[in-house]
């Protein structure tokens, strides 16, 4: 039996990079050995075991045989006799594809360490094409390392399952996963790149065509969206933006809501975005009772943290939503920064006016007459956040 540290933990060693999970593939054993040795299975469609001390996976070496539609669509065999190449020739791309031993020897025999030197993403072999689920990893790892290109051969074998109509066999709920993983890396533009290039992009958005205003008002957006932005809320600030831009556009967007499959929560968030963006982005000019009310609107005085996040977001749709200038000499480049300086500094003081509100309000305790009626208790209630809010922005 011999057992090798695979997939992202190699990669990410080599590239220098600290990597969460480490997965291993055993060589020359059997489930009856595993078990005896005190590991744990937990495999359903193939034999995975937990180390019996420190959790992690390892998996038996195995091959794969496509024996139907999608990602499910595969017969696992395993065996002692299946060997270290055999198992990495079943995946995805050449830098997922190495091996180290227990002694530090590397084993790549698909050239993925040299992959890696020349930033490249390429499939392992012409397999590749057989699990649509590749067409969105690739997407991620893509937008995962800045400076990697994917291989053109890759870019055709990708094109090829786009056009096959597989990308229709996987579940919504696993392509919304796939989408919001791609949205936690720091550069998701260049996955909605890669979307944009495969045809995959039609599929799913077909609003945000690589012509169209949208798509770049997508790409803008994502660029300048800070990581501290949840990866739910990335995905409802793509689907809201069509809505937002100074333009005529038929937009499916709220059809998005229930084809994902998404919360009740995340609905009402979209339609708080949607409804009160123009509001929240010219707070400070709204009349007094104005402000109130959208504050209301947004359920402020029950989820003040929601109003805060939209805030955030909002910066990143203004930003997106603003006619590019060009940055070719240092000049304009320096418009660009202004612009988005005076974008978050006119937010801040949104933020730090409805903050010091939500201050002001927690020293407050209301009394109620119990004589009063509950339209008349409302009203006073009204009134007195009214004064509140008048009192601050006189300050």
């Amino acid at each position: 039996m011999n057992i090798y540290l695979v997939g992202g933990a190699v990669r990410d060693k080599l590239m220098g990079i600290s990597s969460k999970d480490r997965d291993y593939v055993v060589v020359g054993s059997t489930p009856e050995e595993m078990i005896k040795l005190g590991f744990k299975p937990i495999g359903k469609d193939f034999p995975v075991f937990l180390h019996p001390k420190t959790n992690e996976e390892y998996a038996l070496a195995r091959t794969e045989k496509k024996v139907g539609k999608g990602y499910h669509g595969f017969k696992f065999f395993t065996s002692p006799a299946v060997t270290l190449e055999e198992d990495l020739k079943r995946r995805d791309i050449t830098i997922n594809a190495i091996a180290e031993d227990e002694d530090g020897k590397i084993y790549d025999p698909f050239n993925g360490v040299n992959d890696i030197k020349n930033k490249i993403i390429k499939h392992v072999s012409n397999a590749f094409c057989e699990d649509p689920l590749r067409v969105f990893r690739v997407a991620r790892f893509y937008a995962r390392f800045k400076d990697f290109e994917i291989h053109q051969d890759t870019e055709k074998l990708i094109k090829k399952i786009v056009s096959s109509g597989e990308i229709k066999s996987l579940s919504v709920e696993r392509i919304y996963s796939e989408i919001l993983k791609g949205l936690e890396e720091k550069h998701s533009d260049k996955m909605f790149l890669s979307f944009e290039t495969s045809g995959v992009l039609k599929e799913i958005f077909p609003e945000f065509n690589y012509s169209s205003i949208p798509f770049h008002a997508l790409l803008k957006a994502l660029r300048n969206t800070s990581n501290s932005i949840k990866a739910e809320s990335k995905f409802l600030m793509i689907l809201v933006l069509p809505s937002l831009l100074d333009i005529e556009i038929e937009s499916n967007n709220e059809y998005y809501l229930d084809f994902f499959r998404l919360s009740r929560n995340a609905k009402n968030l979209f339609k708080s975005i949607k409804s009160e963006a123009i509001n929240l982005e010219n707070f400070l000019s709204l009349s007094l009772e104005n402000k109130l009310d959208c504050l209301y609107r947004l359920d402020f005085f029950r989820r003040p943290d929601i109003t805060m996040e939209i805030l955030d977001m909002l910066i990143f749709l203004i930003l997106a939503r603003s006619k590019p200038i060009p940055s070719s000499h240092s000049i304009e480049r320096e418009e660009n920064l202004a612009y988005k300086k005076n974008v978050i500094k006119k937010i801040e003081l949104v933020k730090n006016l409805i903050l010091s509100f939500k201050k002001e309000l927690s020293l407050i305790r209301s009394t109620t007459d119990p004589l009063k009626s509950v339209e008349k208790i409302k009203e006073l209630i009204y009134q007195e956040r009214l004064a509140i809010l008048k009192k601050l922005v006189s300050n």
